[in-house]
This record gives C-alpha cells, sequence and structure tokens, in this order.
C-alpha cells in the first residue's frame, strides 16, 4: 500500500471577518475603490471551522461564489478552529464567536440576510439575528448534521421566529421534517474546481491493465463511508473478473485503524489530503468511483449521506459511478445511465453493481462520458446563482457585468490545470433547479 502525503487547501478558514463587494472574490481594495451597487443586498455569512468535511465546505464555497458574483455585498466571518476541545476550549471559541458576530450585525446594519452555513453555528446566529439586524436567516443543512444536532439547537431552528432550515436534497427535507419546511438548494460546484475536472476529463486516458476503483471522503469518518463494505465486496469482484485496485483519498490525517484494513488489503493505495490537482486526476483516472456511506439515523453515532458532492465531482471528471443503497445520494447521478445503485448495503449486493459494472470497461466508458455531459449541465454557474438569490434571498441577481468573464470573478480557467499554489481562490458557482415560493413567515 502506498500512502502519499500533501496538504491540501481544502479549507482556508480565519477568525476575521472578510467583506468582498460584487463580482469579487477577494476583500476589497482601499477606500475609493469601486463597492457594492446602490441596492445591493447585504449579506452576513457564517462559515464553520475546518473540519466539517470536503463536500460541505465546497458547498459553501459555492454559495458564496454565487452570491458576489450575482451583486451581494457579502462579510464572511469564519468560527476558528479549537485547538483543545477537550479543555472547555470548544466552549470558549463558542462564546467568542457568538460575540464577534453580534458585533459584526451591530455594525453592518439591517441585513437582508444572514446564511448559516453550518447547523453547529445556529446558536450565534440565532443571538444575532435578535437583534433584529436580518430580514432572513437560513441555516444550510446536509446529512448527518442534522441526525447529530443537539436538541436545544433543533429546539432553536424550530421555534426562533427568523431561523429557516435549507437543505441540500429531497432526502435531508424529509429528516428535517420535524422542524419545519426546508427549502432546497442542491449543491454547486465552486468553478474554478469546476473547470479543474472537466479539464481532466477531457484528458482520459486509455484503459490501464486492472481496471481501479476510486472513494473519496474525510478520511476520519472511514467507518461511516461504508469503506469495509467496500473493500469485502472486492474480494468477491476479484475471485470472478480478477485484480482490481482500490484507490482511498480524503482529507487526512488516516486514523490507524483505516493504515491496517488498507495494509491488509491487496491492490490498495491511500492518497492523504491530495491537492485538488492531484484529485482531479484520480477522479478522471478511476474506471468506476464508490460511495458507501452508511445511513443510521439514531444511534449513538448518526450517519448518513445527504447528497455526496463527490459523486457530482466524479461525473465532471468522466468517471461513472455508484452510490450508497439509501440516503439522498440519488439526486446526484442518473439511475442507469451515469451509475448505480445496490439494493442494500450488503457486500453481495454492492459486489453484484461492481461486477456489473466492471466486466464491460468500454460500456464503462460510455457511461462515464454521458455522466460528464450530465454534471457539466447540473453545474452551470448562472443556474446555481440564480437558485441560491432565490432561495436565500427571494430575488434574482443582478445581470451579469460584461466586463467580466463569463467565469464570474476571474478568467476562465485554462485547459490545463493550475498548480495549486494559484487554485485556493475559485471564482465562480453552479445550478440545479430550487424550490419555488416565497420566505416562509411563522405564525
Amino acid at each position: 500500500m502506498r500512502s502519499l502525503r500533501s496538504v491540501s487547501p481544502w479549507t482556508g478558514v480565519s477568525g476575521s471577518p472578510d467583506t468582498r463587494r460584487p463580482g469579487a472574490s477577494s476583500p476589497p481594495g482601499p477606500a475609493g475603490s469601486a463597492g457594492p451597487a446602490a441596492g445591493a443586498p447585504r449579506v452576513l455569512l457564517l462559515a464553520a471551522a475546518d473540519g466539517t468535511g470536503g463536500g460541505v465546505d465546497r458547498y459553501v464555497a459555492a454559495v458564496e461564489e454565487a452570491l458576489i458574483a450575482g451583486g451581494a455585498a457579502l462579510t464572511r466571518l469564519n468560527h476558528p478552529p479549537v485547538a483543545d476541545p477537550g479543555t472547555g476550549g470548544q466552549l470558549a471559541a463558542r462564546v467568542d464567536f457568538a460575540r464577534r458576530v453580534a458585533g459584526t450585525t451591530r455594525r453592518l446594519g439591517r441585513l437582508d440576510a444572514l446564511v448559516v452555513g453550518h447547523p453547529d453555528l445556529v446558536k450565534a446566529a440565532a443571538g444575532a439575528a435578535s437583534l433584529g439586524g436580518a430580514r432572513r436567516v437560513p441555516v444550510l443543512c446536509y446529512g448527518a448534521d442534522i441526525w447529530r444536532m443537539p436538541p436545544a439547537d433543533r429546539a432553536l431552528l424550530t421555534r426562533h421566529p427568523l431561523l429557516r432550515p435549507v437543505t441540500i436534497s429531497s432526502f435531508s427535507a424529509g429528516a428535517l421534517a420535524g422542524l419545519g419546511l426546508a427549502r432546497l438548494l442542491p449543491p454547486g460546484v465552486p468553478a474554478a474546481w469546476r473547470a479543474a475536472l472537466l479539464a481532466e476529463g477531457g484528458r482520459r486516458r486509455p484503459h490501464t491493465p486492472v481496471p481501479t476503483v476510486l472513494s473519496v471522503f474525510p478520511l476520519a469518518a472511514w467507518e461511516d463511508k461504508g469503506l469495509a463494505t467496500l473493500v469485502e465486496a472486492l474480494t468477491a469482484v476479484r475471485d470472478e473478473l480478477g485484480p482490481v485496485r482500490l484507490v482511498v483519498a480524503g482529507r487526512g490525517p488516516a486514523p490507524g485503524a483505516l493504515h491496517e484494513l488498507l495494509s491488509a488489503t491487496p491492490d490498495a493505495d491511500l492518497d492523504e489530503s491530495p491537492t485538488d490537482e492531484a484529485l482531479a486526476r484520480l477522479y478522471a483516472t478511476a474506471d468506476l468511483f464508490a460511495l458507501c456511506t452508511r445511513t443510521r439515523p439514531s444511534g449513538p453515532r448518526p450517519c448518513g449521506e445527504g447528497y455526496g458532492t463527490v459523486l457530482l465531482e466524479a461525473q465532471l471528471a468522466g468517471c461513472a459511478v455508484v452510490g450508497p443503497a439509501f440516503g439522498g445520494s440519488r439526486d446526484a447521478y442518473q439511475e442507469g445511465v451515469t451509475g448505480a445503485t445496490p439494493v442494500d448495503e450488503s457486500p453481495a449486493a454492492l459486489a453484484d453493481v461492481l461486477v456489473g459494472l466492471l466486466r464491460d470497461r468500454a460500456r464503462l466508458t460510455r457511461t462515464g462520458r454521458r455522466g460528464a455531459e450530465w454534471a457539466e449541465s447540473v453545474t452551470r454557474p448562472e443556474e446555481h446563482r440564480r437558485a441560491v438569490f432565490q432561495v436565500l434571498l427571494d430575488r434574482v441577481p443582478a445581470p451579469p457585468d460584461p466586463a467580466v468573464p463569463s467565469g464570474g470573478t476571474a478568467p476562465a480557467a485554462p485547459v490545463t490545470s493550475p498548480p495549486p499554489e494559484q487554485r485556493p481562490a475559485p471564482d465562480r458557482p453552479r445550478t440545479l433547479p430550487a424550490a419555488s415560493g416565497g420566505w416562509p413567515t411563522r405564525e
């Protein structure tokens, strides 16, 4: 087993406010530079600390890009990572963050929206919203965080007159049914990341002698992501088809138990914290992508997949996908066209799907190409921008500036993937239809 370690700028967070002007993906210049247009919606975005997971970070980044590209005057406030949560550090960090959110809200004055990027931040948002500084407070919810939400936070989200859940899939909306009607905002893909995936997919290589199955997730969550089931299923696949290579990648470090599992697995590689460039290449060179998340909405450690953004990323790079048996991931691909789903969470059911797909690699390549076409069509930045404005602000975005390239705030990505040091700031957002109707009010 090979273990490749490299640091990726998947999540850059800080503790200071970052005020951004419409059409910009970086803080505004000094006094006298162009500022927000008159009447631009004023938005405060609260982002969670590092550790929420790559998909959540990408989701928030795409929302941020859409707001900026659509003309919003955006201020982002990041909850810093907690150095030592075991000694009261986590509580102290939350209290300090709540104070900073309240102070920022007072300074900004009346807000069109206070967007809460993760349910963990709902207490800080509720306190700031009570100051009367926000017209609406959408709380972005994803998957496992819905079931792991503390009772006090659930009660707050249910009863507060301004807080409203916004979620990623119809499955997650159902999981939130007890907390009120959730609005639906499917995920976007940050523009530079989307361009890199499409570019890598356009350079797909000839088949290697041994087919490759890829799985990507935060490595600390390997048990919840069903990796042991995938490893067992591949044993049965190898018995029928011969050698199959397994590649596991994601934000690390990898726990010792994961190293032990893959060390005992033939033809298995581990890629810890790959750069975006390396991750895009892994997607594009794999024959098949598999996400096997367990769905456990109750118990001591609830888990589940609200959507599975990695499935969308894999398809953008031209890779066919297998999604979890249950959860919200069926919104992320077209069953029988761009991917497939096992009938249950057993290794035998997963092996049946894997064998059926890997048996004909030429057909699998055609499936991947269809996936790239579909994923490109549902991740177009202008469509996601409209959805973000409709769901979060109940308004339409400003028309694009003709002087700004269609990619958003920066020139379109080149055909070749840029080097890692040039990639941290994506240009813009993405797609999928949003729920209709105005922002709900509570009697």
